[in-house]
């Protein structure tokens, strides 16, 4: 998976960039731009990859994804069959920080709005109470245009921006900021996706960068906020999440498959990150 940096187009002289996928599965690789998504599963079931992050999408899915923050959405195997009835459809909102002008998120009355734009850079994962409440006035929003378009928006980020019903889909945000960096950070992605069942030291992903460890450490930190030991350990956890769910494997045969070379640091590791127990997660599902 290589993130490729995407160019929004404009809808016409419109603020915000509304789009309603209606396609026989989502096509759009894996990327990153500097307008904020906000994404409404209406139809189609899949993976969705945000950062280091990998989880179920079903209909009603409502996410949150941060300027600069890579991420694509996978359907399931069926809808990629050339004979598939199945379809895949979502409303899409693309919008930059500014656009209502540089100084409109500073302003007073909008400080709930301001920590919803930084939160959403780790990617937010929206109940589905706020999924619901939210589908009415977001299709009401794609059927509305001029000045009561952008009220009709408002109304959906000032919904996003109260509720507490949501979850992080990364630790610590991930940005990429131009092709450079994206050429560099694709590749050690590309690495760790193909290669986190095996061991890999950090040596690995500078020889990639075409840099040196100490050089690679402070460059990967300051591009995800995350050191690159702990980028890994992120991606081995949610693997081992996802055969937690699916799976009847043993906790011991899922943590060595997911690349943790003994059972005491995956237990260790999980819980730091998930809150909760392997054991515990599981019965969850």
């Amino acid at each position: 998976m290589k993130p490729q940096f995407l160019k929004i187009a404009p809808s016409g002289n419109a603020s915000i960039n509304l789009y309603e996928q209606e396609v026989p599965y989502f096509a759009t690789p894996w990327h990153y731009h500097p307008e904020f998504e906000i994404v409404l599963i209406k139809t189609s079931v899949g993976k969705k990859y945000v950062g280091s992050s990998i989880s179920e999408f079903e209909p009603d899915d409502l996410c949150m994804i941060g300027s600069l923050l890579p991420h694509f959405y996978k359907n399931s195997q069926e809808y990629y069959g050339a004979d598939s009835e199945v379809e895949a459809s979502s409303y899409v909102m693309h919008f930059r920080e500014d656009c209502f002008g540089e100084a409109f998120w500073r302003l007073p009355e909008v400080t709930n709005v301001q920590d919803l734009l930084l939160r959403s850079k780790k990617g937010l994962q929206f109940g589905k109470v706020v999924a619901q409440q939210a589908k009415p006035l977001i299709a009401a929003l794609f059927q509305k245009e001029a000045t009561a378009r952008i009220i009709a928006f408002l109304e959906v980020i000032h919904l996003l921006s109260c509720t507490k019903n949501y979850t992080y889909l990364n630790e610590h945000s991930i940005e990429l900021r131009n092709e450079a960096d994206s050429d560099r950070i694709k590749k050690v992605y590309e690495f760790v996706m193909q290669h986190f069942k095996e061991d890999i030291c950090l040596n690995d992903a500078a020889q990639l960068a075409s840099m040196s460890e100490s050089a690679f450490s402070r460059y990967f930190k300051k591009r995800t906020r995350l050191t690159f030991s702990s980028f890994l350990t992120g991606v081995r956890v949610e693997y081992a999440c996802r055969k937690l769910r699916e799976t009847e494997k043993s906790i011991a045969e899922i943590a060595f498959e997911s690349g943790f070379n003994n059972l005491s640091n995956f237990n260790r590791q999980f819980k730091l990150l998930k809150k909760m127990t392997p054991f515990a997660y599981k019965n969850t599902y």
